[in-house]
């Protein structure tokens, strides 16, 4: 058995099958005990659609909740509202891009919970959907993503990076986190470079980039499917989330670009705890096996070890909307049973 250097660290992707807000933060925060992340329920209300979510304030933007779609509108009928967002922008007026509680229960709850509590974490975790998948999922009047419009290529990126901002600022506030954790949460980053996508892959590193500056704190990227993760390595990004239950191999395709990575402080987050009701077959020691059998991949392809067992962190290897509370609920045990199997060397 591989011993361990380094402190390994659960957390989650954030979003859960719960609708009450207050019983997800209690399992948050009883399993995720050094990294909990606020919870995402998008069963509980089409408002907490992670597109939905925080398109809030996004100039031109209309929600049909009765219709369940979110679209934009030309932004030149929108124009003065254009301007006035590039102001707000520019001013770092913070107001103008906070989360509506009836927008993420979730989020307001877990802040109310750490308010009431006591001591720090090392860390707390928030997400912003990444501007990637934003752009491609949300259309323009013309059903086209807003991706391919010059205006809101710009606009989505400012505002997803002033909504990581203003989350880093609100977690800060709690006095609970030694330090913010934002992850971009990137699910249709499967797509590049794909005929179906004609958006240029510096675009992605660009848009990233720019998102990272602007939350100023520690962030990382989750992708649930396979892409090009030597794209993201040039990012400026601090942790790289992968599907280490499914897709580990692909990860492995990239052990030049991975060991840049980690010589400059990047970490991995292993999604290696499966999302479904196939944790229930699993076991900590099984899962510790199925991670010592990646990082000797890892190594194996030219990966220094001393990079690889320094400690990182563990997660769910996507998030659990599609899954039920029970489930859910073995998933975060999971987590914890882990990262204790992990630490104890």
């Amino acid at each position: 058995m591989r011993t361990f250097s380094g402190q390994w660290t659960a957390t989650a992707i954030g979003s859960l099958p719960h609708t009450d807000a207050a019983e997800a933060c209690r399992l948050t925060l009883s399993c995720l005990k050094e990294a909990p992340t606020w919870p995402q329920l998008p069963r509980r209300s089409f408002l907490e659609n992670m597109y939905v979510q925080y398109g809030e304030g996004l100039p031109g933007l209309v929600v049909d909740e009765e219709g369940r779609r979110v679209y934009c509108e030309d932004p030149d009928d929108h124009w003065d509202d254009v301007e006035e967002f590039l102001r707000d922008c520019e001013e770092g007026r913070s107001e103008r891009f906070a989360i509506s509680p009836h927008r993420a229960a979730g989020l307001h709850s877990f802040v109310e919970a750490l308010k009431g509590g006591e001591g720090a974490y090392p860390l707390v975790k928030g997400q912003v959907t990444g501007p990637f998948s934003f752009g491609l999922t949300v259309t323009g009047a013309d059903g086209r993503p807003i991706i391919y419009d010059e205006t809101y290529a710009d606009l989505l990126v400012r505002l997803l990076g002033a909504k990581a901002r203003w989350m880093r600022d609100l977690l800060a506030s709690t006095g609970r986190a030694r330090r913010v954790l934002i992850f971009f949460d990137e699910p249709y980053l499967s797509m590049v470079g794909s005929a179906l996508v004609s958006v240029r892959p510096e675009y992605v590193v660009e848009a990233l980039d720019r998102c990272i500056a602007d939350a100023g704190c520690l962030t990382g990227v989750h992708c649930c499917g396979n892409t090009d993760w030597s794209l993201l390595m040039r990012t400026r990004v601090d942790v790289l989330n992968f599907d280490a239950y499914e897709y580990l191999e692909n990860l492995a395709l990239y052990p030049r670009e991975m060991t840049s990575f980690l010589e400059r402080g990047g970490m991995l987050a292993w999604g290696v705890v499966p999302n479904d009701g196939r944790v229930e077959a699993e076991t900590p020691s099984g899962l510790r096996e199925r991670l010592e059998e990646g990082l000797a991949l890892l190594e194996k392809r030219g990966v220094p070890s001393s990079l690889l067992e320094r400690g990182m962190f563990v997660t769910p290897s996507c998030g659990l909307e599609g899954t039920d509370e029970g489930t859910a609920e073995s998933v975060y045990r999971m987590l914890k049973a882990l990262v204790e199997e992990l630490n104890r060397g």
